[in-house]
């Protein structure tokens, strides 16, 4: 059993409970390499909050993992934001002492991306934003 901690809560999982999270979120298009144009118009590099929507956010490494979508959520809705991908901006240290990864499942104006930032990593709206127009 895999056990994701958080400030506020613990959350125990299975193995085959994770591969069955992340074949949901191949299979909802998250992790598409070619996504439909069919209507979509490449978002600016500054957005409303309108434009963009947080689904969900993970930090951590090897089968140590915690939700981190509020965190996130609440400091990329802050004006002219940027933080890093570290446990100090996170509020989590889910695996102290080991590199870790937070993983940002996002919606800009209805297409689903995925943007990914090693420990340390800078994130920002523009960030993501960015990643959604490649």
């Amino acid at each position: 059993m895999d056990v994701l901690h958080d400030s506020c809560y613990t959350v125990t999982m299975k193995i085959p409970q994770m591969m069955t999270i992340a074949a949901s979120l191949l299979v909802a298009g998250c992790a598409s390499d070619s996504p439909s144009t069919a209507g979509h118009h490449p978002p600016s590099t500054t957005g409303t909050p309108a434009d963009w929507l947080v689904i969900s956010a993970t930090y951590g490494t090897g089968t140590n993992y915690a939700d981190v979508t509020y965190r996130v959520n609440d400091l990329l809705h802050q004006p002219d934001v940027e933080f890093f991908a570290r446990p100090e901006w996170l509020a989590t240290d889910p695996k102290p002492w080991w590199n870790k990864s937070l993983v940002i499942v996002y919606e800009v104006k209805g297409h689903r991306h995925i943007f990914t930032a090693g420990e340390g990593g800078k994130v920002s709206v523009a960030a993501l934003l960015e990643q959604a127009r490649k």
